[in-house]
């Protein structure tokens, strides 16, 4: 363990006093040995007041902070009154005279969790249980690090414990309540999306008895209405499923081509050039690739369209380049239902947001239009 500043020039003076003492008394030496006595003290002093402001602050907090011994039946050593008040303990010497596996709900728990931290040395926001002097029970979220000996061995084990109970209560109960709000909105749309099909099947019987140039008119008004409610319908299942599922590491290549693969592209020449990178993102980043590819099919006019990567400014590009008519109206680009596009882009922006990607169309009028998405550092690597 490496020794401080302090510590070094601590045991620097006390070698020179010990050495004025032991190789003369003269009366020469008292006022060098006086001034290094009083440096010493003022270095003693601060060593002081740095452990009191250590100790105010662990007494303070209001998160368990405590040392144990490692091994099976070891003792707590310290523990800070924010552990033994949670804990229902009175005191901390109360607290100190029991051993560590007693607060445990399960004793094996913490064996198996001394396993992972001889493998790592150090582990975080480990979710255990503990058990409270009344009988009750809370969820702590637990980081320990391991402290060593000369011989490698764990001597101490350090950690801090936040009651995490109230929270992962709220939690769950905002979990039940999505997932109801969600069985229900499916329920919905399922109802009406088969009520719109009834309607569809009776306007087309109804077309084919009207010969009134008028009534054929009011008919098309009427399926163009019935379209747009089905696309809302689609809208609301798509942005149900935006931020479900946790962000993870998504292959880039090979979620570029199950995007590309469903677009119904034959009118477009797709180039698929993007470098081997794994991205940190939603998992309907797809949806994304997707999005930008059909609108380029739908509305671009364009022949063919370039995928490729960029890496610049610690940022890493990835551009949906083609060779159609461009842009001209960027205003209300990424707005919902607000451009040709219709919700798509809108949707592709939310999906990205979420991680905190972004998404910019850079290209001219005339000239194509160019989509680029932008994964910060930190949130791309190149595939091992």
């Amino acid at each position: 363990m490496t020794r401080s500043e302090d510590d070094l020039r601590k045991d620097d003076l006390r070698r020179k006093i010990i050495g004025l003492s032991e190789t003369s008394h003269r009366k020469s030496y008292y006022p060098q040995l006086k001034e290094q006595i009083n440096e010493l003290s003022i270095a003693m002093d601060a060593l002081q007041e740095s452990e009191d402001k250590y100790r105010t602050l662990v007494e303070n907090v209001n998160i368990g902070i405590f040392r144990t011994e490692p091994w099976e039946g070891g003792r707590i050593l310290q523990a800070n009154p924010a552990l033994w008040q949670t804990l229902g303990f009175e005191s901390e010497e109360e607290i100190l005279s029991h051993p560590v596996d007693d607060i445990y709900l399960h004793m094996e728990n913490r064996a198996e969790l001394m396993d992972k931290l001889k493998q790592f040395g150090k582990i975080k926001d480990y979710k255990m249980e503990f058990k409270v002097r009344d009988g009750s029970t809370i969820l702590c979220s637990l980081t320990l690090s391991a402290e060593y000996d000369s011989e490698g061995n764990i001597k101490f084990v350090d950690g801090v414990a936040e009651d995490i109970t109230e929270k992962e209560k709220k939690s769950e109960a905002l979990r039940q309540a999505n997932n109801k709000l969600n069985v229900l909105s499916s329920i919905t749309r399922h109802d009406i999306v088969n009520q719109v099909m009834v309607l569809e099947g009776y306007l087309l019987l109804l077309e084919e008895k009207v010969t009134s140039p008028e009534q054929i008119e009011l008919i098309q008004k009427m399926k163009g209405s019935i379209r747009s409610v089905d696309r809302h319908i689609m809208f609301t299942r798509d942005y149900q499923e935006i931020g479900i599922n946790a962000p993870e590491w998504v292959n880039l290549r090979d979620a570029l081509k199950d995007a590309m693969i469903s677009l119904d592209n034959f009118q477009v020449n797709i180039h698929m050039e993007p470098q081997d990178y794994m991205v940190f993102t939603d998992p309907m980043v797809w949806k994304v690739f997707y999005n930008i590819g059909n609108n380029v099919v739908k509305h671009s006019q364009a022949k063919n369209l370039y995928i490729s990567t960029d890496e610049q400014d610690n940022q890493l590009l990835v551009v949906f380049q083609d060779d159609g008519i461009g842009i001209e109206d960027k205003k209300k680009l990424f707005k919902k239902g607000s451009s040709s596009s219709g919700y798509g882009l809108f949707l592709s922006k939310e999906i990205l947001s979420i991680t905190g990607i972004d998404i910019r169309e850079t290209g001219l009028p005339d000239e194509g239009a160019r989509f680029e998405i932008i994964f910060p550092q930190g949130q791309y690597k190149p595939v091992q």
